[in-house]
């Protein structure tokens, strides 16, 4: 069989991880989780994804929530394992590195938790103390030794060691609620959105100093780097997608999508992006003219989003 384009993504209050083939939008497959997945991230070959058990709706909400990963084989549409971060808890982010170790961040614990082969050891080989409170999202470097993280309570951006804790946390300020975080292409840069300050900031990653910072929409939550270098900067409270040059955050355009905007995953030929939206859809954004139209309807509550070859 032919392998064809599907996304794939959590859908947040559909308590599911579903994949919609890209083309026709049709559900291709979906996978029922205990309620409130949020994040996720998926291996290098496509075949896996780890789901993050958050276990309440938003980061407003009390509770303790949920204490795994859930690791979906994606070409058979199946939960297949489960890794137990036991007692951290409301785990969020989640990233991969070359090597495939796999990293969870525990927003009520403020833990890093590294699973080394996940297929091997579903609990964790290291936890690591984030040097922050509220810790929500957090990118990590190729190789895996650093990790910066977006601490919502504390209102700081942490850098730690997954695999020196003996190197305390470096904090620095970027702003209120910062949280969504990408790096540059050779990572000497890191940039991180303020929900509360409504603002975008680069950091240089050597010294963990702010370099420039520069208003964007209000309440910005993710940001992501497109093949030809531009940042596109989700913003939730304003419904829009603005885009930056990365190395001058010269504002380059706007994108006024209509419902909230939730996450983006770029197509594989670098062309267009795929949105989650808060109306229950994707969108389709063509990065030449910089518009958007609908793609198709989903579950409750899309959340993280990727295009695979399946």
């Amino acid at each position: 069989m032919q392998p064809r384009l599907t996304a794939v993504l959590v859908e947040k209050f559909g308590h599911a991880f579903s994949g919609y083939d890209l083309t026709t939008g049709e559900r291709r497959f979906s996978v029922a989780l205990p309620q409130y997945p949020h994040e996720f991230v998926v291996d290098r070959e496509g075949r896996f994804g780890y789901v993050g058990h958050y276990g309440v709706q938003t980061f407003a909400h009390a509770g303790t929530g949920g204490h795994e990963v859930f690791v979906i084989d994606i070409a058979r549409g199946e939960h297949v394992l489960t890794l137990n971060c036991e007692p951290y808890s409301r785990i969020h982010g989640l990233q991969i590195d070359t090597r495939s170790r796999v990293y969870a961040l525990s927003e009520h614990g403020n833990t890093l938790l590294v699973f080394e082969d996940p297929h091997a050891r579903q609990v964790p080989d290291r936890a690591v103390p984030t040097g922050g409170i509220k810790s929500h999202l957090f990118v990590v470097s190729r190789d895996g030794e650093r990790a910066y993280i977006s601490n919502l309570l504390s209102h700081t951006v942490t850098c730690v060691h997954p695999y020196d804790a003996c190197v305390p946390p470096v904090a620095v300020n970027a702003g209120g609620r910062p949280e969504g975080c990408c790096l540059n292409r050779d990572e000497t840069v890191l940039f991180v959105a303020s929900r509360d300050d409504h603002s975008l900031s680069m950091i240089d990653t050597a010294s963990m100093k702010v370099m420039r910072t520069v208003r964007t929409g209000e309440d910005p939550t993710r940001i992501y780097l497109t093949p030809d270098n531009r940042l596109l900067v989700v913003n939730y409270g304003e419904r829009s997608i603005r885009v930056f040059d990365p190395g001058s955050l010269e504002a380059l355009g706007r994108v006024d999508t209509v419902a909230k905007p939730i996450a983006v995953s770029i197509h594989p030929n670098g062309q267009s992006a795929y949105v989650a939206l808060n109306d229950n859809s994707v969108g389709v954004l063509d990065l030449s003219s910089l518009t958007l139209r609908h793609g198709f309807s989903t579950g409750k509550e899309p959340d993280g989003l990727a295009i695979l070859e399946l």
